[in-house]
């Protein structure tokens, strides 16, 4: 792997990283918060998500294996 695409992968992952402590933040979050504030979460949740999933793939797509959640 060339020291480009290693260095893509290392930023993809530490993205991915982070994601994944986002859609779990927004877990705890969502089940402790009043109602008036679910809707704007919940769009929140799954716009993190959606942003999780395509860092999988992209980071499969480069030939790496996604990091888990912690």
């Amino acid at each position: 792997m060339s020291e480009a695409k290693d260095r893509e992968l290392r930023a993809l992952q530490a993205a991915l990283a982070a994601e994944h402590a986002a859609v779990y933040g927004y877990g705890v979050v969502g089940g402790r918060i009043g109602e008036g504030q679910r809707v704007e979460a919940r769009t929140a949740y799954d716009a993190h998500r959606a942003r999780r999933d395509a860092l999988v793939r992209e980071v499969k797509d480069l030939g790496g294996r996604p990091v888990a959640a912690a």
